[in-house]
């Protein structure tokens, strides 16, 4: 699918967790491209969100016009004045953590699936022709079994089995919007994220997923440890081919679907060797057990097939990983500190 760059021009679009790590890059993009965008963000603490990601926007551009909505998806006080009228939703607002969702599977289920069922009841009251396209996660596939016909890289057709209670509430949203659309004239569509990094990526807590604890390691302490098997496979994508991914997904252009992303797939060791070379520094990486928590929700080696993206939305992963890690290290470098981030 050819991508116009007039897609979004002149449309309302809303971004709930607009002012995190992917939420804040892909509004950006989309006031690049002249979009009205709305971002809507709790702010809520360890959420990744952070109004530095949006200061450049809120200071006003000449390409679009952007509006922060400080509240909770689940309050219509917040939901509806951001929502009212859309034609596009991104839904990136989360509650993230594999390990931390089965420490506090309440607070997981309220910030992700009532949170998603308030997102589509608003949605039916305010902008019920919407293209919602959802932040899904491949989390929920199965782990790989090539002797019963389930190898990798996983497709969209892998079988599904939540390891933790996030990746369960992820599921039931992706039913929840199918069932959102089915009666109506909107649509909903799914990205299938993999291991995103780039800048203003998380250091820590349950949204920095092992990228930004690496990168937070390799300069607080000058060493990484890698927990479990560095041999590990992992793929990952940088925060602006995510960012397009959704601009593909949500343009009338396409229809509606469910995608996985990734790339060329890496070991943890290889990974963490890539790190220190963006910093510049000498190799040390140490590997220990996984922890109690961390082993329950392991899914071992894991990477995704995205051949049904790129057919289907012309999508592709473009840069390599030492392109886009050397961008990630440079950006921290020129916006903010690095040192006393919590590994």
């Amino acid at each position: 699918m050819d991508f116009p760059g007039d897609a979004y021009a002149g449309v309302p679009v809303t971004v709930t967790g607009g002012a995190g790590f992917l939420g804040s890059c892909l509004a950006g993009r989309l006031a690049a491209l002249g979009a009205e965008v709305r971002v809507l963000d709790s702010f809520a603490p360890g959420s990744g969100a952070d109004p530095e990601n949006l200061a450049d926007l809120l200071e006003g551009t000449s390409s679009a016009r952007v509006e922060l909505h400080r509240g909770d998806l689940r309050d219509p006080a917040a939901a509806d004045p951001a929502l009212d009228g859309a034609e596009v939703i991104f839904h990136l607002a989360a509650v993230n953590g594999h390990r931390e969702s089965m420490a506090e599977p309440e607070a997981d289920f309220a910030g992700n699936f009532l949170a998603a069922l308030s997102l589509f009841a608003a949605a039916a009251r305010r902008a019920p022709a919407a293209r919602i396209v959802f932040a899904g996660t491949r989390q929920i596939y199965a782990p790989a079994h090539p002797g019963h016909g389930f190898g990798l890289p996983a497709r969209e057709d892998h079988p599904i089995s939540p390891a933790d209670a996030h990746s369960i509430h992820k599921e039931a949203v992706e039913h929840l919007g199918r069932h959102w659309a089915r009666p109506g004239p909107g649509s909903f569509s799914v990205l299938r994220l993999t291991n995103c990094y780039g800048p203003r990526q998380p250091l820590a807590g349950g949204s920095a997923g092992f990228t930004g604890r690496f990168l937070a390691q390799a300069l607080n302490e000058g060493e990484i440890t890698i927990l479990g098997d560095p041999d590990l496979r992992r793929d990952l994508n940088h925060v602006e081919e995510v960012a397009d991914a959704f601009l593909r997904a949500g343009s009338p252009q396409a229809h509606a679907g469910v995608w996985n992303l990734g790339a060329e797939p890496v070991t943890l060791r290889k990974f963490a060797e890539a790190v220190f070379r963006a910093l510049g520094r000498p190799s040390r990486i140490r590997s220990g057990p996984l922890p109690p928590g961390l082993s329950e929700v392991a899914i071992g080696d894991f990477h995704t097939d995205w051949t049904k993206i790129h057919r289907d939305l012309g999508w592709t992963p473009r840069r390599t990983l030492e392109e886009g890690l050397a961008e990630t290290v440079r950006s921290f470098r020129e916006t903010r500190s690095l040192a006393g981030a919590t590994p």
